[in-house]
């Protein structure tokens, strides 16, 4: 498995956060479907509501004031994914689900690794309500779920929030899952 331990390890004890973020100034979650465990600040609220439809869901993260989110979806039903003779065609889907108008924001995607696995990442801005944002995203598939990770916030804050997300992606702890792929 890819986990990276040693990421969770020095979450929970608060080794390697910013400056005057106590280690008490965050929380552990951890998904009701089993497949991940991560670490947001303890001000943040997420959405409880839950729906599972054909393994995918995603679950939301947000600060207090409703500004800067943090969002994982998970697909472990991959089924309906392209196939390769090796198996499941994650580029394609990837290039699919990231590139794809439907997507929302049409912004090229960089090939990447993350902790190990095949990856795809993207930044961008974005105009809403008057508002510039600053955005990212990280795609990766653990070899049964593909992990779509986006995160955004005021583009003037960019920098304070861009250390947050990292360390909150450096406390993922991906699980085995309660879902199965067929």
């Amino acid at each position: 498995m890819h986990d990276d331990i040693f990421s969770g390890i020095k979450a929970v004890l608060g080794i390697g956060q910013p400056a005057g973020q106590p280690a008490a100034a965050w929380v552990r979650f951890q998904d009701p479907v089993g497949n991940f465990v991560i670490r947001y600040p303890s001000g943040w609220k997420f959405d409880r509501d839950i729906a599972v439809m054909e393994g995918a869901y995603t679950i939301s993260f947000s600060s207090s004031d409703g500004r800067c989110t943090f969002n994982i979806a998970v697909d472990a039903g991959l089924k309906g994914g392209p196939k390769t003779r090796g198996g499941f065609d994650f580029p394609a889907y990837a290039k699919a689900a990231l590139e794809s108008p439907s997507s929302g924001i049409y912004t090229p995607v960089k090939k990447s690794e993350f902790r190990g696995m095949p990856a795809f990442r993207r930044d961008y801005t974005y105009h809403s309500s008057g508002r510039t944002y600053s955005a990212g995203g990280v795609m990766f598939f653990t070899g049964r779920a593909v992990f779509s990770i986006s995160w955004n916030a005021p583009e003037r804050e960019k920098n304070k929030f861009d250390a947050l997300y990292q360390r909150m992606l450096e406390s993922l702890i991906i699980l085995p899952g309660l879902m199965r792929q067929s």
